[in-house]
């Protein structure tokens, strides 16, 4: 195949062992930023994925047994794997998939832009997925995907240098897929893989195109979706729930969340932009756009990656919700493009800036992270109210948080009959309010312990007061630990429970200017950082 200009050689031996060396220093700086957080308890998200994985395999009724997830399976497999190790093997999974994505960017940024492009990428990527801001230093669910949609790119990019690309545009259709199976609004490398095809194929004459490119490219594409398709005939899942599940439940919910009070424009000003300031995202930007600008002449190279930046970012802007997390998604893209900036600039001005604020941003970040640890110790109410529960609970108990706080059940290590563990989900998924009270009203199905983390009422839920007439009528408060209510059924209430000697939680509410002041009550506010 014929490559475009600037083109970069295979590394020799000792540009090699310079790339390693390199890449282990900044591994090690991923290990020292996230060190700090290490024991953090996993956070909604995280906990809740951990409950759903490690409860998979063992309960029935839905795509992932009694839970049901609006994720796709490949997320759920990593979480089970890492669950193994407890919340130190979540966390682990989380520092290999940086440490995985440092060397992946620096390839990148190697094979197009040289050796100082890619030790430049090294040092970004690593802080900016040690990231207290964007949340990157927990095992989210964007720092995983972005492992194999990174991967994919980078086998474009061997594909374009390549005599005979076959390998690696199969491997990058099957990386592309794997991480839409991981989180499904990772479509950026599919687009990016159906650019490549596309400009290649306009300059034919130059690339060398021919028709078993696509073919080999949309075999890797098809092979992860037919062992997910063979899987739900081994397991009789459903297509048609897995779709709404991964597709028209995210739909769903961003026009349940459009319709609110604080809809997407709210989130994006308050809570986004923000999030994209502080964690640096922003100032990467117009790098990464200079970069794509100047190398506008060679559009087999340019016009994948430009694929990879601005459809990552409608891939956030989609959602609707604007989670720091979220942000996370980018990163790789935005490592890669200003690092070729950086490294081809005569600035030096602006690139001394940039690497002040890059070791600004990463001292920061530990700090801030630290102090707020000392200060309103992360999940301090859910590990609170589930030590009380697992001190009181029997064999077979069973729980439900209204409306959800997914980490609550994994911590409180109790099974749950209520399949949704997410507020969202109680809002968006057809009839799920109605599948709640019909729980409640069972004798057999109704759980043994309520924890009331939200009113029954947020979100404009419950309008007739159903939901709490139910629980009412079927049971006590036991006890209120750090303002969460925790009730058990009245027909256990006689049995001895022991009291919870937990001392008041610690309230750090965050400024009422930033975020959805809707979606969380004033004690929950320093952990809705920690999401």
């Amino acid at each position: 195949m014929t490559t475009l200009d600037e083109r970069v050689e295979a590394p020799r031996p000792r540009l090699r062992d310079s790339l390693v060396r390199w890449w282990l220093l900044c591994a090690a700086v991923v290990v020292v930023l996230r060190t700090p957080f290490i024991n953090v308890p996993l956070g909604i998200d995280e906990g809740g994925d951990s409950f759903v994985a490690r409860a998979w395999g063992t309960t029935d009724g839905s795509m992932y047994g009694g839970s049901w997830l609006d994720r796709p399976p490949l997320l759920v497999l990593v979480y089970k794997i890492g669950v193994l190790g407890g919340d130190l093997g979540v966390r682990l999974v989380g520092m290999v998939a940086a440490i995985l994505l440092v060397a992946g960017t620096m390839a990148i940024a190697h094979r197009i832009s040289g050796l100082r492009a890619a030790r430049i990428a090294g040092v970004l990527t690593a802080v900016m997925t040690s990231s207290v801001v964007l949340g990157a230093v927990f095992t989210d669910n964007e720092l995983i995907a972005s492992v194999p949609a990174t991967y994919s790119i980078l086998a474009l990019m061997r594909a374009r240098d390549a005599v005979v690309p076959h390998r690696w545009l199969f491997i990058s259709g099957v990386l592309a897929t794997c991480a839409l199976l991981v989180k499904q609004s990772f479509g950026e490398v599919l687009v990016a893989g159906a650019v490549f095809l596309l400009v290649s194929w306009v300059t034919r004459a130059r690339s060398g195109f021919r028709w078993s490119w696509a073919g080999w490219w949309l075999g890797g594409v098809a092979t992860p979706v037919l062992v997910t398709f063979a899987w739900f005939e081994a397991y009789s899942v459903g297509v048609r729930s897995f779709v709404y599940a991964v597709a028209g439940f995210r739909l769903d919910s961003v026009a349940e969340i459009s319709g609110g009070n604080q809809g997407a424009g709210f989130m994006l000003l308050r809570l986004g932009l923000p999030i994209l300031i502080v964690s640096g995202c922003l100032f990467l930007v117009p790098w990464s756009v200079a970069w794509l600008v100047r190398r506008r002449t060679d559009p087999q190279l340019v016009l994948p990656l430009t694929a990879w930046l601005v459809v990552g970012f409608v891939g956030i802007a989609g959602g609707g919700n604007y989670y720091p997390h979220y942000f996370i998604q980018p990163v790789a893209a935005l490592a890669v493009l200003s690092s070729c900036a950086l490294a081809a600039t005569g600035r030096r001005g602006l690139s001394i800036a940039t690497a002040a604020m890059v070791l600004v941003l990463a001292v920061g970040n530990v700090a801030v992270g630290t102090t707020l640890q000392n200060v309103n110790p992360p999940q301090q109410r859910t590990l609170a109210v589930a030590d009380y529960l697992r001190s009181n609970a029997r064999p077979n108990d069973t729980l439900y948080v209204l409306y959800a706080r997914a980490n609550l059940l994994y911590y409180a290590d109790m099974a749950t009959p209520y399949p949704y563990s997410w507020t969202q989900m109680v809002r968006t998924v057809p009839n799920a309010e109605n599948r709640l009270r019909d729980m409640l009203r069972s004798k057999t199905r109704r759980p043994t312990w309520i924890v009331e983390w939200q009113d029954a009422t947020i979100f404009g839920m419950d309008a007739s007061g159903e939901t709490r007439r139910l629980i009412a009528k079927h049971y006590v408060t036991t006890d209120e630990i750090c303002d969460k209510p925790v009730l058990i059924r009245r027909d256990e209430a006689a049995r001895k429970l022991r009291k919870s000697d937990h001392t008041e939680c610690a309230t750090l509410d965050l400024p009422k200017q930033l975020g959805p002041k809707v979606s969380r009550t004033p004690e929950d506010s320093a952990d809705y950082v920690w999401q």
